[in-house]
């Protein structure tokens, strides 16, 4: 009996369920497919995952396998497919996680950036409330009402001149105040 005729006794037999012919197809082929398989992914844990659910797959499937072909080629083409699908699989969840870490940075951004720009603000404000009274309405209408110096000037009775002055006062005590912060 040639090792083709034997292998196709075997095969048969698998197909009909013999638990005697999958041990055998188990132990003929188990650790050359494990070291197969980790030439491909290299990880032995994997390699050796995949090859155990080859068989696994080659017993609850048995009745598929193709008769006529080499079982050792259809077997190593299972082997070399499951490995490609890991790599695959694992290349997308790779990129997700860089992306899912890009957003969650850019989130943090969010929320830093937001937090500085509290903080700036009330610093802004206590700097604003250190203004002498007068100072401090002419700068609001300016910077914060968008008042131009002249409508400033004849709303409060003031010359545009001591608006100008004002406004220089309080930008420089405005500068001071916020200077440790910037």
């Amino acid at each position: 009996m040639t090792l083709k005729e034997l292998e196709q006794i075997t095969l048969s037999s698998l197909k009909e369920g013999s638990v005697d012919a999958f041990n055998l197809c188990y132990d003929l082929y188990f650790r050359a497919l494990c070291s197969y398989a980790n030439l491909i992914v290299r990880q032995s844990e994997i390699a050796e995952e995949i090859t155990q659910n080859i068989f696994m797959e080659i017993w609850m499937n048995r009745d598929k396998i193709p008769e006529h072909s080499s079982f050792k080629a259809y077997i190593l083409t299972a082997v070399r497919n499951d490995c490609l699908d890991h790599l695959k699989h694992k290349k997308t969840v790779e990129k997700y996680n860089e992306l899912l870490v890009k957003n969650k940075s850019l989130a943090y951004d969010d929320i830093f950036n937001q937090l500085i720009d509290n903080d700036l603000q009330k610093y802004l404000n206590s700097a604003i409330q250190k203004l002498p009274e007068q100072c401090r309405k002419v700068f609001l209408m300016s910077r914060f009402h968008y008042n131009s110096y002249k409508e400033i000037a004849d709303k409060l009775n003031i010359s545009v001149k001591t608006v100008e002055n004002q406004i220089g006062k309080a930008l420089k005590i405005v500068r001071k105040e916020l200077d440790p912060y910037l």
